[in-house]
């Protein structure tokens, strides 16, 4: 994941997404699909179809995404796609995290571009890709858009106040998955300050199963409790904007530091599996599920994957806040949906009636019905919540969600700042420390304004 996705205030991106979860709420049921069916009044415009006695036309479109990103809600879609859209995805799947952005980084550069692009939300041009407007298709008059809530978005999802991109998947929280038979079985309540959580983590070790699971192999992992933990950072604009501007730096995303502290920590106590710096977010999950491990920090888009794999063990896995602060003052990292592009081209037209029909609510509620997360289009009933996201839920509800970071504003640019993960993994092997981090996010920044000829950074 990114680590600044929004740009959007703390308390703006908390009533956001209490929004959307209210809406999502309405048609969900524990562990199963809603089964209301959305009125006339509430679909989106479907994509132009052929009259009932012409064939449909068959066309297959090239798209780029991760690996992870093409699950049950996708391919639910695919088959209904090309059965009553006539489109085809030929999908070509990409490494996770900074691997993968850069395959698409030099696709665009050498022009050998898809026709439709799964990528993140809200790119700039700083992104890697080009300029928004040269690569990508305006979604501003699309039919779809007549269920999304522009001014929900924006800032997440707009580039320069033009919507290119459309929502893929839904929102997710970053919080710390728990194994509520290992917690029960051992008489643990979930702990509400730092002092509670290592005494708990000091009985589950004592008891022969892992405290916290660290998947360290997949580097991105590492990224979720301080993501967490800095989505309570005071004043995060105004600091985002001065350290793009050269008036404050890394150090001064003190929230942050505190996920990376705590990485350090939990390494050292020896509250994580043994073999935590090979272990995958595959053997995560399987370690929650079975309860081998009592926690797992991690995004709830996992309970997608765990659901898949171990139906039975969804009902058993829990979530809460790691409790940074404590005294109720801990939040939930909110991430945005991922999302889908529309690349200029020969196939723009037929890319463009995939994402018209992807983002009609009866599309919508095919995805949703077979994969977790909070839709961004209104009037989706169907969707399928694990009790863990059913937990998550309830922070933002009781506002305790922001946003993960968010991008610089008032005109001024955004640079790249390194490879995080790979930062982190340096974190939990014992080569950085917190501060360190922090230094070589600060130390790439700079290098990369003043190879923009930044006035500020010379």
């Amino acid at each position: 994941m990114r680590g600044l996705t929004t740009k959007r205030t703390l308390l703006w991106m908390v009533m956001v997404l209490t929004m959307l979860v209210l809406a999502a709420c309405a048609g969900a049921k524990n562990n199963g699909n809603a089964t209301n069916t959305p009125s006339e009044s509430t679909a989106a415009p479907t994509t132009e179809s052929a009259s009932p006695s012409a064939p449909i036309e068959k066309i297959t479109l090239k798209a780029l995404m991760h690996t992870s990103w093409l699950k049950g809600g996708m391919e639910a879609v695919l088959k209904d796609s090309a059965e009553k859209a006539g489109i085809t995805l030929e999908i070509e799947k990409l490494p996770e995290g900074a691997d993968g952005d850069n395959l698409i980084k030099t696709r665009f550069a050498t022009n050998d571009k898809p026709d439709l692009l799964f990528f993140y939300g809200g790119v700039n041009e700083g992104y890697g890709l080009g300029k928004p407007e040269e690569q990508f298709v305006s979604q501003e008059d699309q039919p779809w858009m007549a269920n999304f809530d522009k001014k929900v978005w924006t800032g997440a999802f707009d580039s320069a106040g033009t919507f290119y991109a459309a929502p893929y998947g839904g929102s997710n929280l970053a919080v710390m998955l728990y194994n509520k038979k290992v917690f029960e079985g051992l008489n643990l309540q979930i702990p509400t300050t730092m002092d509670e959580f290592w005494a708990a983590s000091e009985v589950i070790s004592k008891a022969g199963k892992v405290p916290v699971y660290l998947s360290a192999k997949d580097a991105w992992t590492l990224q979720i409790p301080t993501h967490q933990s800095g989505a309570a950072q005071v004043d995060l604009q105004e600091i985002t904007n001065k350290v793009f501007s050269n008036k404050a730096t890394f150090a001064n995303f003190d929230a942050q530091r505190q996920g990376m502290t705590f990485l350090e920590e939990v390494v050292n106590k020896k509250y994580v599996n043994k073999d935590y710096l090979s272990d995958t977010y595959d053997n995560a999950q399987k370690a929650l599920a079975n309860g081998d491990a009592a926690m797992y920090p991690m995004a709830t888009w996992v309970m997608t994957d765990i659901a898949a794999k171990y139906p039975e063990q969804t009902k058993d896995i829990g979530a809460f806040l790691i409790p940074f602060n404590g005294e109720g003052k801990d939040v939930a990292g909110v991430y945005p949906p991922n999302a889908m592009y529309v690349v200029k081209g020969s196939n723009q037209e037929a890319a463009q009636k995939f994402v018209n029909y992807f983002e009609s609510v009866e599309t919508q509620n095919i995805y949703f019905g077979a994969e977790g997360g909070i839709p961004a289009i209104k009037g989706v009933t169907n969707t399928l919540l694990t009790p863990a996201e059913l937990d998550a839920q309830k922070f933002s509800e009781e506002g305790k969600a922001g946003p993960t970071g968010v991008n610089p504003s008032n005109g001024i640019p955004a640079y790249g700042y390194g490879d995080y993960p790979a930062f982190l993994q340096d974190l939990v092997a014992g080569a950085k420390t917190p501060e360190q981090v922090q230094e070589a996010e600060q130390k790439e920044l700079v290098k990369n304004a003043k190879a923009k000829d930044d006035p500020n950074f010379k």
